[in-house]
């Protein structure tokens, strides 16, 4: 398996131990902002591998510029079963473009949160502040709010959220109805920017018509990573989970809970916003594969 990962040192550890733990040979691509620690971390592998009669090469730390890394993508000198890239886009595109085996899509948020009509204002409220400022630099923060046109009090609450979204320091854009009702809410120049994923303290809101308008947008523009609709009608909660196209969906919940130890599956190797194999976390169980043994007394195919 081979990581390609951007500045993040954390990778270095948590995902090669899964990758590792599951029986296979790790191959690390890490950010150019992150070589010294990484190189550490590489070095602290090896000490441990030692330590257990290992040998070093079962994890190994890629120090190639961009050029040597597309050469090594388009013909790797050893077998690679699967690369993951963990990073924004352009990372992703790089490695689809240039890799000659399966690729595993992990990194991209730009999560969406759907505001229905028959909502609990204050816990909506609660999830959109906690969902955006606790950890912008996390694939599973909030950048998209839409909220339902027949909200009740829908202007006075829209300032409200402006208000304490610009107190955290948050930048607040919005669609046109958004801007008109509040003035501090700046515009945006066209529909692109509700495929962006922000990672910075920043929020783009927008009106819509009904659920159907909602689901239709997130569907269009989401990243497919987690996807939250704060509303008190059940039969509305289990139709949108239904009809949205993502890793992760919550009912009334934090978008910030798409993480391996939250939902179970222990430390993750990336978050898979692929439908195959898998969706969402992905821990030790997921990286393990099928192989049948068949014992016979010399049995064979008759038909």
């Amino acid at each position: 398996i081979l990581i390609i990962y951007e500045s993040r040192p954390d990778v270095t550890i948590e995902a090669a131990v899964v990758a590792f733990k599951s029986g296979n040979k790790i191959l690390l691509k890490g950010g150019k902002e992150a070589r010294n620690s990484n190189i550490i971390l590489v070095d602290c592998w090896h000490a441990a591998l030692r330590a257990e009669g290992l040998s070093d090469d079962w994890i190994q730390l890629m120090l190639t510029d961009r050029a040597e890394t597309q050469a090594f993508l388009a013909s790797p000198s050893e077998r690679l079963d699967l690369i993951v890239p963990r990073g924004g886009d352009g990372l992703i595109a790089f490695v689809k473009q240039h890799a000659r085996c399966a690729v595993l899509v992990s990194g991209r948020g730009n999560n969406f949160l759907y505001v229905d009509r028959d909502v609990d204002w204050e816990m909506a409220y609660r999830l959109i502040i906690h969902s955006k400022v606790q950890k912008i630099s996390a694939c599973n923060a909030l950048d998209k709010v839409l909220i339902h046109l027949g909200m009740m009090d829908l202007e006075s609450r829209l300032r409200s959220l402006v208000t304490h979204l610009l107190e955290e320091g948050v930048e607040v854009i919005g669609d046109r109805r958004i801007v008109e009702i509040d003035g501090r809410v700046a515009s945006f120049e066209n529909e692109d920017i509700w495929s962006e994923e922000f990672l910075a303290m920043k929020i783009c809101i927008g009106l819509v018509e009904d659920m159907d308008h909602a689901v239709t947008k997130i569907n269009r523009y989401s990243g497919g990573h987690s996807v939250v609709i704060v509303t008190q009608d059940e039969d509305t909660a289990g139709w949108f989970m239904t009809a949205i196209d993502a890793a992760v969906v919550y009912h009334n919940a934090s978008s910030r809970f798409t993480d391996g130890g939250q939902l179970g599956v222990g430390a993750e190797l990336a978050i898979s916003t692929d439908k195959l194999h898998h969706r969402g976390p992905l821990g030790l169980e997921q990286l393990v594969t099928n192989k049948w043994y068949v014992h016979g007394q010399g049995q064979i195919r008759t038909t």
